[in-house]
């Protein structure tokens, strides 16, 4: 064989070889998020924070995986979740397990439990004593996000009701000038946003609440099974309790929940 075909044929080789490797081990996994305050706080001056952030930080350096905050990519959540369905090597920071889900990722977690409610205007004559009764109001949504699955689930007439946005921020605005009469989505997250809008929180209420959501991390389905396995451990042994009563989840947990839990009114979807 000739030495150029030699060349030619390490080359291919090595291209072969690069192509075949595994694109989910996690030196390649592509972690995505956007707003959920205080699981993923988004920032003009330097990459998200958070506590998903903050403990997917820990579970990977525990592991002896690299990861950085930096190299998070923010994108809304709709197309985010959209990303990691289809494409290999993706991950996202905070994902609600919800049953039609399941298999179509892989988890790690559970991280939280995530309070779902109805929010209106107060003064704006909302009331919602029963599901049903949010047919009498245009809703904005976020599509494919666990508040807008959630709801469809359980009322799928209401879709017609329904204004779809890009995420959480345009949520509020809208709900904040009137052009929608409420919104469904994550209770504190909501509240917290409402500062950066502008919105005095006591103006606005929670008028119904959905049984809180679990969330996890979630993982395109070709990612690594020991990946998975080695990081739902090192969660496993981080929630487990040390000397002090408490475990090293809790104190993190706690540090960025110092807050108490807003008061909401309604009733609780069965």
């Amino acid at each position: 064989m000739s030495k150029a075909n030699c060349l030619l044929a390490l080359c291919l080789w090595t291209i072969a070889l690069l192509c075949s490797a595994d694109p989910a081990r996690a030196d390649h996994v592509r972690f995505y998020v956007d707003a959920l305050p205080p699981y993923a706080e988004l920032r003009d001056d330097g990459p998200p924070t958070g506590f998903a952030v903050a403990l997917m930080g820990r579970l990977m350096h525990s592991v002896h995986e690299h990861f950085d905050p930096s190299d998070v990519t923010v994108m809304t959540w709709a197309r985010a979740v959209h990303e990691v369905e289809v494409m290999p090597g993706t991950a996202l920071l905070v994902l609600a397990r919800l049953p039609e889900r399941i298999d179509r990722f892989k988890w790690v977690g559970p991280l939280d439990s995530l309070p779902i409610g109805v929010f209106a205007r107060k003064g704006a004559g909302v009331e919602v004593n029963r599901l049903e009764d949010l047919k009498k109001y245009s809703i904005g949504m976020v599509r494919n996000t666990a508040p807008y699955r959630v709801l469809i689930k359980s009322l799928p007439s209401v879709r017609q009701n329904m204004v779809m946005l890009s995420g959480i921020p345009a949520q509020l605005r809208m709900l904040r000038e009137g052009r929608v009469d409420v919104i469904v989505q994550a209770i504190g997250a909501s509240i917290r946003l409402m500062g950066d809008e502008g919105m005095p929180a006591e103006n606005f209420r929670v008028v119904y609440r959905f049984e809180p959501l679990q969330i996890y991390f979630g993982f395109n389905k070709s990612t690594d099974d020991g990946l998975i396995r080695r990081l739902q451990s090192a969660l496993d042994r981080f929630k487990e309790p040390d000397s002090s009563g408490s475990s090293p989840y809790i104190r993190l947990r706690e540090a960025y929940f110092d807050e108490p839990a807003p008061v909401v009114e309604g009733n609780r979807d069965k």
